[in-house]
């Protein structure tokens, strides 16, 4: 399976530093020189740093910073849970496996699709997780945006964001049926009941703009704890994933395959909005 354990070199670098190595002198040579393009794309992707403002930052790395991350990981077998997700995920869709690379970055994404020389890769920022009781269950839902990525046009729209959500979380459910919803949905069963009892007010007030492209403006929709208009935050991420399980369960569900994952955004929607709404499974 195609997990990269990035991470190890990374702490050896930690170690180096730990015993008086200037800090980018044990980052290149133990950890980029191992990993220079992986870690190149996560720096530029998801930071935008040029090469000055990546050395300013591995200069500031501070071992300790690190300790309780490098215990946590040592009493889990991270390797295998993603390799896990990816085994259970390409049972589900045909498609040439992604390299996960298990990263430790700065305030890295959980999880993160980004290219790497051509190729999509699904990045897991260690640092974030206390625990890694859902890491498999990130790299699922990531698959799931790969996939789609793979197999349908880049999104450009509230609507294409909207549907790409719900077809990761779709994945996720489909790859880990033995899990809650709300743990795919990473919302309370509370939270997931009040989207439900809003959703046609919800749909009411998106619909007027599900061909905006200006998609950082509904921000609050799909991610983070801001609310969008009072509404609860990420709602868009039910709403998402009910349209997708509509169109999986049309297809004679609940599995996601290649055509689910391939229909266009706009379809995905008004096949879910013509339909009962009042009809949704157990969180």
């Amino acid at each position: 399976m195609p997990v990269n354990p990035a991470y190890r070199d990374f702490f050896k670098a930690l170690e180096a530093i730990e015993h008086g190595v200037e800090a980018w002198t044990a980052y290149e040579r133990l950890y980029l020189g191992q990993h220079r393009a992986v870690s190149e794309a996560y720096w530029r992707q998801c930071w935008g740093a040029d090469d000055n403002r990546i050395r300013e930052m591995v200069r500031e790395i501070r071992p300790g910073d690190y300790r309780a991350l490098r215990q946590t990981v040592e009493s889990a077998n991270i390797e295998r849970l993603a390799e896990d997700a990816l085994r259970r995920c390409a049972a589900l869709v045909d498609l040439p496996e992604p390299q996960v690379d298990l990263l430790v970055g700065r305030f890295s994404p959980d999880a993160f699709l980004f290219e790497v020389a051509g190729a999509w890769h699904i990045g897991v920022g260690l640092e974030r997780f206390a625990h890694f009781s859902s890491l498999s269950l990130f790299v699922a839902h990531e698959y799931g945006h790969y996939a789609r990525r793979m197999l349908a046009p880049e999104p450009l729209t509230l609507a294409d964001f909207l549907v790409a959500e719900g077809l990761a979380i779709a994945l996720s459910q489909a790859a880990y049926p033995e899990l809650p919803l709300a743990r795919h949905l990473r919302l309370t069963p509370r939270r997931v009941h009040e989207i439900r009892e809003l959703e046609p007010v919800l749909w009411n007030a998106l619909k007027p703009s599900l061909d905006a492209r200006d998609v950082d403006a509904f921000a609050g929709v799909l991610h983070g704890a801001r609310r969008w208009k009072g509404f609860p935050p990420r709602f868009g991420t039910c709403l998402g994933y009910w349209a997708a399980a509509h169109l999986a369960e049309g297809h004679g569900g609940p599995a996601v395959d290649r055509g689910i994952l391939s229909t266009e955004s706009m379809v995905v929607l008004h096949s879910y909005l013509g339909c009962d709404m009042t009809a949704h499974e157990e969180v």
